[in-house]
């Protein structure tokens, strides 16, 4: 059996504004290859673990390791381009542009040409931009996308959307795939499309994937290990299974109706 190396990993990171202690001495490590779920009531520092780990925050302590690499003091350029990608709470498109525009400017911290390549159209301009056009176009065709490369991304259907967002996110080749609520506004078939869907893009793009979700039913049923936070504290760290029976985090804030959910 192949030993996992932890990807991903916090060192009693805690990120405080002012009084607020939004996230609060907390450690954990996501192995290679895991879909690891964070859950918690809203407040409870989930989507702070987010900004700190794409380098919108800078941890008022503790350090952030991506492939063994201390993230606190890269900008989030450098971090979405080489190792996260991310997706938001709210979908956050160019709802004037293309999908295929959207997929394109995902790329444009990689590109290898200036302005003077861009005034002059370049030869050098002209083939990174087809490489960013084929790069985009093979992801929204893996998606099911590509019959939408050229429709205004905010015309769309919202789960539609979802899945560009999806596709922007993994355009830049990341290493670790961040998945804010990604079933929000989503029925119980939907879901089960997504567990699906989760499980395949983790395979195909060989990807370690950080799931912040709201619904219990794809949390315990598509996630390896699961971090439950509140109040900025971790509460505790299991398998599904460990916590879903877990008393603490029963009585604390999910309650045994939602845990169920899961089931």
């Amino acid at each position: 059996m192949m030993n996992k190396r932890p990807l991903i990993q916090f060192d009693s990171v805690g990120m405080y504004f002012g009084g607020i202690k939004a996230v609060d001495d907390v450690s954990f490590s996501v192995d290679e290859g895991q879909i690891f779920g964070i859950i918690g009531p809203n407040g409870a520092g989930k989507t702070t673990i987010f900004n700190v780990l794409s380098g919108v925050y800078v941890p008022t302590k503790g350090v952030v390791y991506a492939d063994s690499i201390p993230l606190n003091n890269l900008p989030p350029h450098k971090i979405i381009g080489t190792i996260v990608g991310r997706t938001f709470q709210n979908i956050r498109l160019f709802n004037d542009r293309t999908v295929l525009d959207n997929l394109k400017i995902a790329q444009y911290c990689k590109i290898h040409y200036g302005l003077k390549d861009v005034l002059l159209v370049t030869k050098k301009f002209k083939e990174e931009e087809e490489r960013l056009e084929a790069e985009a176009m093979e992801v929204l065709q893996f998606l099911e996308l590509s019959d939408k490369a050229h429709i205004i991304a905010g015309t769309l259907p919202y789960g539609a959307q979802r899945r560009v967002e999806i596709a922007r996110a993994l355009v830049s080749k990341p290493k670790v795939l961040l998945l804010d609520e990604p079933a929000a506004g989503m029925n119980s078939n939907e879901i089960d499309e997504l567990n699906v869907f989760i499980t395949k893009i983790k395979s195909d793009f060989n990807l370690t994937v950080l799931l912040v979700e709201h619904q219990m039913k794809l949390v315990m049923q598509v996630c390896d290990e699961i971090l439950v936070l509140n109040f900025g504290k971790k509460l505790v760290i299991g398998k599904p299974e460990e916590i879903r029976n877990n008393r603490q985090v029963l009585e604390a804030y999910l309650g045994k109706a939602k845990m169920q959910e899961g089931r």
